[in-house]
């Protein structure tokens, strides 16, 4: 029953490799299988095969003061490699802002570099695989909020962060998954406009019941619209014949079904500070209903043993970044590595993020 969780995935060869000695690539293959904590998927072999990788990024890290923020879904080896900021949406918004370097690398999926860009329109912003973009955010544009706009003039608009620039400056307001239901309770009027996650929107037509009309866009998160509350049922009943009590954590882009058979509902970051808790009480049985990288993250931070439960579901989008990416763009950035936005979409996509923080608190 145990969830089967990704193999590690190896060098792919693009790069003739910095020269680092024997004794080095040893010690940086020990670091890394130490925090991995996956002794299985992530052994000696595999760890000194990426040695060399996460060493010329650290080191050219330090020579050049790049600021290197990854996000909980990247695969252990940036995470615990080379990472030296790593959360969900909202946090990761916030380190980009107030970092003291002038240059970050993103690695994640593209919205998220763009949204490090408008928060810091100042910095260079490289973003080492401009391809990897996200189902929700590449199912909504710019002319589908205007057109919104038009069918419900003076109606706010509030966009989840999985959203492009460039809808984020059509809209009044910016959330994440750990403050959207704060902040739409705040928004102005009897009735709002919610983009682009419909499972998100239906949470808070739910919570909103009675106080305000919540219109919402058809978008969904692919990897999070898989699980649904039969299967959940289903892995209940398994577990508990077996003895276990099976403790189920959910991200709030799922449906509500899935949402309404939880023991407990948060963003990604959230989630792992919670598996750790319960673990840390001896509830050892958890099901992560979210992203697999989320349950690298628990395995590798937590100090008990864990029984994680079911299937893991993989963000192909996430997964397209590898070290050897984040040490090209390092190394020598192409120009579509290197996150521009036009001035006037950064001033307004800028305002409906500013409103995030203020309204967050």
């Amino acid at each position: 029953m145990a969830i089967e969780l990704l193999t590690a995935p190896l060098p792919r060869g693009s790069l003739i490799l910095g020269s680092f000695s024997d004794i080095e690539i040893e010690r940086e293959a020990y670091r890394l299988q130490e925090v991995i904590k996956q002794p299985v998927k992530w052994g000696l072999e595999t760890c000194r095969a990426i040695a060399p990788l996460t060493l010329e990024i650290n080191q050219l890290k330090r020579e050049n003061d790049v600021f290197l923020i990854a996000h909980s879904y990247q695969t252990p080896d940036i995470i615990y490699g080379v990472a030296d900021s790593v959360a969900d949406s909202y946090a990761l918004s916030k380190e980009a802002r107030d970092a003291p370097q002038q240059t970050i690398l993103f690695s994640s999926v593209r919205f998220m570099a763009e949204t490090a860009k408008i928060v810091s329109p100042h910095k260079v912003v490289l973003h080492p695989s401009p391809e990897a973009g996200c189902s929700l955010s590449d199912g909504i544009t710019a002319q589908d909020v205007r057109d919104l706009k038009q069918a419900y003039p003076g109606v706010p608009i509030a966009c989840y962060i999985n959203t492009s620039a460039a809808v984020k400056a059509e809209c009044d307001v910016c959330v994440t998954s750990s403050n959207y239901l704060r902040i739409c309770e705040k928004l102005p009027g009897e009735r709002l406009i919610f983009v682009p996650d419909r499972f998100m929107g239906k949470h808070l037509q739910n919570a909103l019941a009675g106080k305000k009309e919540v219109v919402v866009f058809d978008g969904e998160c692919e990897v999070h619209a898989v699980f649904t509350g039969d299967k959940i049922r289903s892995w209940r009943k398994r577990t508990a014949d077996l003895g276990m009590e099976l403790m189920v954590l959910s991200h709030p882009e799922c449906d509500a079904d899935v949402l309404e058979e939880s023991d407990f509902v948060g963003s990604s970051e959230v989630l792992m500070e919670e598996a750790l808790r319960l673990a840390s009480e001896g509830k050892r049985d958890l099901m992560l209903i979210t992203e697999c990288g989320t349950a690298d993250r628990v395995i590798a931070e937590s100090d008990e043993e864990l029984n994680l439960i079911g299937a893991c579901v993989m963000c192909r989008h996430m997964k397209v970044t590898q070290l050897e990416d984040i040490l090209q763009a390092l190394r020598n950035p192409r120009p579509e590595q290197i996150v521009e936005i036009g001035s006037d979409v950064i001033d307004r996509a800028g305002h409906c993020l500013d409103e995030m923080f203020r309204l967050a608190g």
